[in-house]
């Protein structure tokens, strides 16, 4: 039998149990995934005066869009598949939650060029701000699952 994933009803007990601990990890990137859907939606969003500066680094709502929402579901992706294996692959995070700092670095910086104060001022830098919290763990987690045989 593989000893490196759970199955049956053990996947969802294992699941449940660094459900906890990782939510902020789902939670941003369920925002991320959310954002991108956002993007996608028919309304002109980068139309909009405050949106200037994503106009100016990202060039179109689309494109930013469906990165946001790929990056959002390979997020999640990765914290099923680290939830439901046996042995922890922590470094699947560390990655994704990386990706997701620089992102929330990115609309930071995009919202910043447009000029126009906003809550963009609180919601982003607290997202990269939970982000390295979740770096920190996740590599923590890493460690530990090294050191234990």
């Amino acid at each position: 039998m593989n000893q490196e994933r759970y199955v049956g009803m053990s996947v969802w007990v294992r699941v449940q149990h660094r459900f906890g601990p990782r939510l902020p990890e789902w939670m941003l990137a369920t925002i991320a995934a959310g954002w991108g859907g956002v993007m996608l939606l028919p309304a002109r969003t980068f139309d909009q005066p405050s949106y200037q500066g994503f106009r100016a680094l990202f060039g179109s709502e689309e494109g930013l869009g469906a990165l946001m929402l790929l990056v959002g579901l390979i997020c999640i992706g990765g914290l099923i598949v680290n939830g439901a294996r046996k042995r922890v692959t922590p470094w699947i995070r560390v990655s994704t939650a990386a990706v997701r700092f620089l992102v929330w670095i990115g609309l930071f910086a995009a919202h910043a060029l447009g000029g126009i104060v906003g809550v963009w001022l609180v919601l982003y830098p607290v997202f990269a701000a939970t982000e390295l919290v979740n770096i920190y763990r996740a590599a923590r987690d890493g460690g530990e699952s090294n050191a234990v045989p």
